[in-house]
C-alpha cells in the first residue's frame, strides 16, 4: 500500500514538472502556425504545451489562418479537421471552449464535414463501452456545452446556423436517445425564427439519409459557399481512432486520476502504455496490467512469474 501511495506521489510530481517544463507562451506558438497546418501532430504538440485559455485563441487564429490558405474548400476541409480534432484531443478541461471555438471560427461550409467527424471520431456514445454513459448524464453535460457554445457563437453573424451545426454533433454522437434530445436542444436556441428552422428545416435535411440528405438550407441562410465533398476529406485526412471525450464534457471529475496520467502517456512514467494503473490507482488497488510480460498481469497465478522480462540478460 505505502509502495503504491509513493508511486502515485512520484507521478503526480513527474505531471507537474512536465507541465512546467513544457510551457509555452502564446507568441512562440504563433510563429509556428504554418507548421501547425500542414500537420495535426504539431498541433497536438504546441497545444499540450499552452495554458487553457492560451489554447483556445491558438486554435481561433489557427484556423483564421486555414481559411485565408489557398487550396481548394476540400483541402480546407481536411486541415480544419485534423488540426481542430487534434485541439480538442489535447484539451485541459476546457473542452467545451475549445469546441465552442470551434463553431465559431470554421467556415459553415466546412462544418458540414467537422460536425459529422466530431460526432464519430470523437463523441460517440460507442467509443469507451467499458465506461457507458447514462442518458441522463449526457442529455446533461451536451446541453451545458451548448450554452458555453451559443454564448460564443452569439457574436457572429450565421450564430443560428453555427449553433444547429454543434446540434448536430451531438445528435449524430447521441445514437438516438434520449428520444427528447432533439427538442431539448433546439428549445436553447435564441429565438423562435431560429429554432422552427432548425427543428422543421435544417436538422431533418442534415439528418436525412442517402441522397435526401443535404445542408444547402443551412449553407444558404448562413450565405456558405459549396459543401466539402465528405469522401474526399475521408482521403486527405482519413479519421483516427475514436476518442472518448464526452467524459470531458461532464462534471464528474477525477483531477488526482486526471493528473497521475500525463498528456504524452504512462510511458513517461515508467509504465506500460497498455497498463490500466491509473484507472483505479487507490490505497486499496491492486496492480495489474494487460501486458503479459509485466509481473502484475492478472493472469499469473500467485507466486507465478513470466518466464523473462523485457531486456533480461542485456
Amino acid at each position: 500500500m505505502k509502495k503504491l501511495m509513493i508511486v502515485a506521489m512520484v507521478a503526480l510530481a513527474s505531471v507537474v514538472f512536465a507541465q512546467e517544463a513544457k510551457t509555452m507562451s502564446l507568441a512562440d506558438a504563433r510563429g509556428q502556425i504554418a507548421e501547425v497546418v500542414a500537420s495535426a501532430d504539431k498541433m497536438a504538440e504546441i497545444m499540450n504545451q499552452l495554458a487553457p485559455e492560451d489554447q483556445v485563441a491558438f486554435l481561433a487564429a489557427v484556423n483564421a489562418a486555414i481559411d485565408s490558405m489557398p487550396g481548394s474548400g476540400d483541402q480546407k476541409a481536411a486541415a480544419f479537421v485534423s488540426v481542430n480534432e487534434a485541439a480538442m484531443r489535447a484539451n485541459k478541461g476546457n473542452l467545451p471552449q475549445l469546441l465552442a471555438e470551434t463553431y465559431a471560427t470554421v467556415p459553415t461550409e466546412a462544418l458540414t464535414v467537422v460536425n459529422e467527424r466530431f460526432a464519430a471520431d470523437l463523441f460517440s456514445r460507442s467509443a469507451d463501452p467499458s465506461n457507458p454513459i447514462s442518458d441522463d448524464d449526457f442529455k446533461a453535460s451536451v446541453l451545458a456545452t451548448m450554452k458555453t457554445i451559443q454564448d460564443r457563437v452569439a457574436s457572429t453573424d450565421e450564430s443560428g446556423v453555427r449553433s444547429t451545426f454543434a446540434i448536430l454533433t451531438f445528435l449524430r454522437a447521441s445514437a438516438g436517445t434520449p428520444a427528447d434530445l432533439k427538442d431539448a436542444l433546439v428549445a436553447q436556441l435564441p429565438d423562435a425564427e431560429t429554432r422552427d428552422l432548425a427543428k422543421n428545416e435544417w436538422i431533418p435535411a442534415a439528418m436525412a439519409e442517402g441522397a435526401d440528405k443535404t445542408y444547402e438550407p443551412m449553407l444558404g441562410a448562413s450565405d456558405g459557399g459549396t459543401a466539402p465533398s465528405m469522401s474526399n476529406v475521408l482521403a486527405i485526412a482519413p479519421s483516427q481512432i475514436m476518442s472518448a471525450l464526452l467524459s470531458d464534457l461532464g462534471s464528474k471529475k477525477t483531477p488526482f486520476l486526471d493528473a497521475v496520467r500525463p498528456a504524452d502517456g504512462l510511458g513517461s512514467l515508467g509504465l506500460p502504455e497498455n497498463s490500466d494503473f491509473s484507472a483505479g490507482i487507490g490505497v486499496e488497488r491492486i496492480p495489474r496490467s494487460t501486458n503479459k510480460e509485466a509481473p502484475f498481469y492478472p493472469g499469473y497465478r500467485r507466486g507465478q512469474e513470466p518466464d523473462t522480462y523485457p531486456f533480461q540478460g542485456l
